[in-house]
């Protein structure tokens, strides 16, 4: 009874053991992301972008060419920079797509844009473990 246990738990443990194993399929391009996540698709951004902000036409393909500039931007600085330099340029490229973005937005597009942006913000800081509090924990007198 005892080895039949023993060779149920074992049996139980190889399978689970293999099955942790498992990565799934590689990503569709072939190239491992070595834990990174895929970029961002510029026209799946702008599609989303157009939904929520009620993009007109010519904003939309503005919007679009600003994504995909900045997308080709980011792929260049990741075969050259290294480190702190690569995150400042990296850095930099957003905050310029980011000041294109909004100087095509009409006044309510924008706020709307920044509220996103503010949204999104959170949720990384939340998701990262380094959100800020949001009311202050009440003294115990301890």
């Amino acid at each position: 009874m005892k080895t039949r246990l023993c060779l149920i738990a074992l049996a139980l443990a190889a399978a689970f053991g293999a099955h942790a194993q498992d990565n799934g399929a590689p990503p569709p391009d072939g190239q491992a992301m070595h834990g990174q996540r895929r970029p961002p698709d510029p026209q799946e951004r702008a599609q989303k972008l157009a939904r929520h902000l009620d993009l007109n036409a010519q904003q939309q393909v503005q919007v679009a060419g600003i994504l995909q500039a900045q997308q080709q931007k980011m792929q260049s600085l990741r075969g050259s920079a290294r480190g702190q330099d690569r995150r400042d340029q990296a850095r930099a490229i957003m905050e310029d797509g980011d000041r294109q973005i909004q100087s095509v937005l009409s006044d309510s597009q924008r706020q709307r844009y920044l509220a996103m942006k503010e949204r999104m913000i959170e949720k990384r800081q939340e998701k990262q473990g380094t959100a800020e509090p949001s009311k202050p924990m009440p003294d115990t007198g301890h």
